[in-house]
């Protein structure tokens, strides 16, 4: 459900389906419990949001970028963002996307929104949402297994203490980050691919 939210529409940008597939897998390596549920739901539930959010941005897209609200703030400042890093091709607007934390949570509604023909969009999505879950996924039998070796070194106390200690310098870096400049948008690559 996580995978479905996080494409489907901008909510993406507040629900972390990676990480939390990542922690399944960690969770399953470690308890023995069977990774093919964790895979086949991530994957089929990552493409079924990617398809949710290109029919939502076909159909309603351009309403939901004119609004004042939150929804249509959040999609106008990561779509800036995005046109900036991926530059005018399609596959990058959409395969490469797909992998990059917040530009895949607008992607499927640009190609929406571009009018990129449906086949066009699956065929470029598809590696992109394979790479995502692959990535995501391994980082999780990775951080298992890490896990594992390192509370056997240093203990469960001492390796708590290194991982709250992270997660906090983490978060005060990006409660530093200032919002980003405007730029070209996510459309005029999506476009190009919709040729």
């Amino acid at each position: 459900m996580l995978a479905v939210l996080e494409t489907s529409f901008v909510t993406g940008l507040v629900v972390p389906s990676g990480t939390i597939a990542a922690m399944a897998m960690a969770i399953a390596d470690q308890t023995g419990a069977p990774m093919q549920p964790i895979v086949v739901w991530t994957v089929l539930g990552g493409f079924a949001g990617d398809l949710l959010g290109y029919g939502i941005g076909r159909r309603a897209g351009e309403r939901l970028r004119e609004g004042d609200g939150w929804s249509a703030r959040t999609l106008r400042k990561y779509e800036s963002t995005a046109g900036r890093v991926l530059g005018g091709h399609p596959v990058y607007a959409v395969t490469v996307a797909r992998i990059v934390s917040f530009v895949r949570t607008i992607m499927p509604l640009n190609a929406g929104m571009s009018r990129m023909p449906f086949g066009r969009y699956v065929l470029l999505e598809i590696p992109g949402l394979l790479a995502w879950a692959a990535i995501y996924l391994s980082i999780g039998v990775l951080a298992g297994r890490s896990w594992a070796l390192a509370t056997s070194l240093v203990g469960t106390g001492w390796l708590l203490v290194f991982v709250l200690a992270g997660v906090w310098f983490w978060w005060r870096a990006r409660r530093g980050e200032g919002s980003a400049p405007a730029g070209a948008t996510l459309d005029s690559a999506v476009e190009e691919g919709s040729r």
